[in-house]
């Protein structure tokens, strides 16, 4: 079994019931995305968001990071379907505005996704392998995530409106 090393914030979304771009809302004075990079860069991984464009706007603080394919449709799963390799990856969307170093260390202990968020957990590569096409067909995170390891950690939060 090869270690987790690896971790993607996933930042490639419109944000439409936001209404402005999530991974760019700043919190304790970093945007999001940055602040969930730190969080997974202190459980160990080494961080890299996942966008769907270059953002100026996180260039400063020195995170790699991973540009989607051009896709005439938006999914999440497209971006877990960009990270390549064999290896199993820890991925979480730049949302999860209460994940903790402590919930990541223990879904990448058990190899698992959050029982809360499928969207945030250990992907395996043949998950993330099958995701395009589920993304492409429009299918559910869930429903592709069934089956598969989830430990409930607690909720890692997610942030869809404002208020």
């Amino acid at each position: 079994m090869t270690l987790v090393s690896r971790g993607f914030v996933l930042a490639g979304g419109l944000s439409r019931r936001f209404g402005s771009d999530k991974a760019l809302v700043a919190e304790a004075g970093v945007p999001a995305a940055v602040a969930r990079a730190r969080v997974l860069a202190a459980a160990g991984l080494v961080p890299v968001i996942v966008a769907r464009a270059a953002r100026e706007e996180l260039q400063p603080f020195g995170v790699p990071e991973l540009l989607e394919p051009p896709a005439s449709t938006r999914h999440p799963l497209l971006g877990i379907a960009a990270i390549g390799g064999d290896d199993d990856v820890f991925v979480c969307p730049c949302d999860a505005v209460l994940l903790t170093e402590g919930q990541v260390r223990a879904l990448v202990a058990g190899r698992a996704l959050s029982a809360d968020s499928p969207l945030c957990g250990v992907w395996t590569a043949e998950l993330r392998r099958r995701a395009h096409a589920w993304a492409v067909a429009g299918r559910a995170v869930r429903a592709l995530t069934e089956g598969q390891p989830a430990l409930d950690v607690g909720t890692v939060g997610n942030r869809n409106s404002r208020g």
